[in-house]
């Protein structure tokens, strides 16, 4: 049997991060676990939990290139504390629609390619033009729902509208998905998780990015990729992989439709 060198055999792991290699805590924390990510005002957010730390170490040992794969922005991707996530050579955040270098900044190619796939102007104008809308709506409603514009690295990446949790309800959880479900765009998707929800356009697509590192990258036959992840915004990147690995509880074994 020909033996497998570094060179010819590698391996690549493109990861999502919440919920996948860390989670929030409301009760007790586990034991063994540490802190993963940081919020606004730099408290602990969220704990990477002792069987998280070893699938990490397994992967680092095995000389893997694990690449982070989030629906975060670039500023809350920073707040990160896992070394071998936040020294990434690169990163996809914002739902796909940026990739970061090593030096956390815009791809300068990643940006090209959008120039040339996609009509970002036009898509700024339409982005725009519906967050207005589904903030009016909802600022009428006086309901407890926050609705941004999420601009990231000078990208308009996607509408992020959240429920707060003294006001979150499955049953308002799903009336705000029929609404942004009623307005979206043609070629838009929606990506809804609990109170958290995600209007995005055609290139905030999670398995775009990931494709266009693995032709930058050059990906081959001989090379392994692992595809990790929780949501179902996770699944068409990782289908895309040699092998696929999912958490407990994620929302992919969620029989429900968004």
């Amino acid at each position: 049997m020909e033996m497998l060198t570094a060179a010819s055999a590698r391996l690549f792991v493109f990861t999502d991060l919440d919920d996948t290699l860390f989670r929030s805590f409301k009760g007790k924390i586990p034991d063994f676990s540490i802190p993963a990510t940081l919020d606004a005002q730099g408290n602990t957010y969220a704990y990477s939990s002792i069987q998280q730390q070893k699938l990490l170490d397994v992967m680092v040992k095995a000389d893997g290139v694990i690449i982070p794969v989030t629906g975060r922005s670039s500023r809350s991707f920073l707040n990160c504390q896992l070394p071998v996530i936040i020294n990434s050579q690169y990163a996809i955040v914002s739902h796909g629609a940026v990739i970061l270098n090593h030096q956390h900044l815009l791809l300068g190619e990643w940006r090209e390619f959008l120039e040339q796939e996609f009509e970002l102007t036009r898509w700024q104008q339409t982005l725009t033009t519906l967050y207005e809308h589904i903030l009016a709506h909802f600022t009428a409603l006086n309901n407890g729902v926050r609705v941004r514009l999420i601009v990231d690295q000078g990208i308009t990446a996607y509408i992020c509208v959240k429920i707060s949790k003294d006001n979150y309800q499955q049953d308002k959880s799903l009336q705000v998905n029929q609404f942004l479900s009623s307005v979206l765009k043609k070629t838009m998707l929606l990506h809804g998780n609990g109170r958290n929800f995600a209007v995005l356009p055609p290139y905030a697509q999670k398995k775009i990015a990931v494709s266009f590192l693995k032709e930058k990258m050059a990906i081959g036959p001989h090379d392994t990729v692992l595809g990790i992840g929780d949501s179902h915004s996770d699944l068409p990147f990782m289908a895309d992989s040699d092998f696929l690995i999912v958490p407990q509880q994620a929302q992919i074994f969620d029989k429900e439709i968004e």
